[in-house]
């Protein structure tokens, strides 16, 4: 997803490539950090389904406590988030820079407990043996951002040119619906 963010803004120029790139950074360490975190949910899903073939209890309990531990996360980094613009300044980056990446990754943040709680979705039908709906879900994510850059970034579909935060707009809309497709998978 945001592979496609930077594509689109850096035909806005170095300096809004750079203030997504500096975003982008940013809220990508941040993201799989906690994806990581709530990756500790393969390994007990498997040793569950391992040890009783048709366990629900166990698997729901540990994927709803991931979900909690998604959003638990997700608020902390969204601070973190928010306080990017003095973090980046704090590292030495332009002043100009620094405040047009703060206002990039204060769009950006809101798609923070989403993501994360994609992964944990991710994560549940990789182990239930359907990896295919996750990759399909991926996939389309990706489609939709593209087409949301494209109508957002540029002003295209008789949308308003929003630049690089139709960028972010895009890809915070873009993982607030990727979590739904698991609720209804094929």
């Amino acid at each position: 997803v945001h592979a496609i963010d930077v594509i689109f803004v850096a035909r806005l120029g170095d300096a809004a490539l750079a203030a997504s790139s500096l975003g982008v950074s940013i809220f990508g360490l941040l993201l799989w950090t906690g994806s990581g975190l709530v990756g500790a949910a393969a390994p007990l899903i498997a040793a569950e389904l391992g040890r009783r073939k048709h366990a629900v209890r166990e698997v729901r309990r540990t994927v709803r406590m991931a979900l909690w531990l998604s959003a638990l996360v997700s608020l902390v980094f969204m601070g973190i988030c928010a306080a990017g613009g003095p973090i980046m300044t704090l590292t030495g980056q332009p002043a100009e820079t620094s405040a047009r990446a703060a206002g990039f990754l204060l769009i950006l943040m809101w798609g923070m407990f989403p993501m994360i709680a994609a992964s944990v979705l991710r994560i549940f039908v990789s182990a239930l043996g359907r990896p295919t709906i996750a990759t399909a879900i991926t996939f389309g994510a990706l489609g939709v951002n593209a087409l949301g850059n494209w109508t957002l970034v540029f002003g295209n579909l008789g949308m308003p040119a929003l630049g690089l935060h139709g960028s972010a707009i895009s890809s915070a809309l873009t993982r607030l619906m990727m979590p739904v497709p698991y609720n209804h998978p094929p």
